[in-house]
């Protein structure tokens, strides 16, 4: 071997070769209808999972009407003997409206005020129908005098009607998810079978419209009364649902 090729050592050469980018694949740019089934997938892995939601809204459907009854006398008798004349009469008239006893209830108390007998009964009964409480609050204010406060009526939702209403809202929840569930799986040529889990992700409760401001509560009208006390249940749900081919039915001839 010679001195030159002695002193010859091979160089290095390092390179690498990049592919091509890979085109951004758009919605619009898919052909759904030429989709291929999936039908070498295990069955264990043909499934869809959708996130879906119920709202229902619901007024109120109890009303309660409260009354209070103020007199004054230097004779205990005759405190109690007015008091007792203006109750008798509203308790009549609860009953004249169909109201049960079961939904009435009476507080009274008594005390001394300079000298005098101060006593106080409160009286609250429980509508279910709104149009007959505020029926019975007008009459009350026009028969009886300004020792009667007639209140506001103020509603509410019974407990089982809000119990109701949250059913209802995961119903809908479940039922939506379905809807939507089918949507996706008609393009790639699938069914919507069992489902095969079903969780409940999330579910809030208010009152009245989220947009509407507050206001004093004593200068809010019966309406908006009722509006803000009108409840609404939002559920959210995930749903999987198992998948199936979608099976062609011959042509009948």
């Amino acid at each position: 071997m010679n001195s030159e090729m002695a002193g010859f050592q091979p160089s290095h050469v390092f390179a690498s070769v990049s592919s091509p980018p890979k085109k951004q694949l758009k919605l619009e740019d898919i052909d759904f209808e030429n989709v291929t089934p999936l039908t070498n997938v295990k069955v264990s892995d043909r499934c869809i999972t959708v996130n879906a939601v119920g709202e229902v809204s619901l007024p109120p459907d109890r009303c309660k009407l409260t009354l209070r009854i103020n007199s004054q006398k230097e004779n205990v008798d005759e405190v109690k003997t007015s008091i007792t004349r203006r109750v008798d009469y509203v308790l009549q008239t609860f009953h004249n409206h169909s109201v049960k006893e079961s939904d009435i209830k009476m507080y009274k108390t008594i005390r001394r005020v300079e000298g005098l007998f101060a006593m106080e009964a409160e009286l609250q009964a429980i509508f279910a129908d709104q149009h007959k409480c505020q029926t019975v609050a007008n009459l009350l204010v026009e028969k009886l005098d300004e020792t009667v406060t007639v209140c506001l009526p103020e509603f509410y939702h019974a407990s089982t009607t809000m119990q109701n209403l949250r059913q209802q809202a995961s119903l809908l929840a479940i039922h939506n998810a379905k809807l939507k569930a089918q949507e996706m799986a008609k393009f790639v040529h699938q069914t919507v079978g069992q489902p095969i889990s079903i969780a409940e992700e999330e579910t809030k409760e208010w009152q009245g419209s989220q947009e509407t401001p507050a206001d004093i509560e004593n200068t809010k009208t019966v309406q908006q009364r009722l509006t803000d006390s009108t409840v609404t249940v939002s559920c959210k749900v995930s749903v999987r649902f198992e998948l199936k081919p979608k099976v062609k039915t011959k042509a009948v001839r």
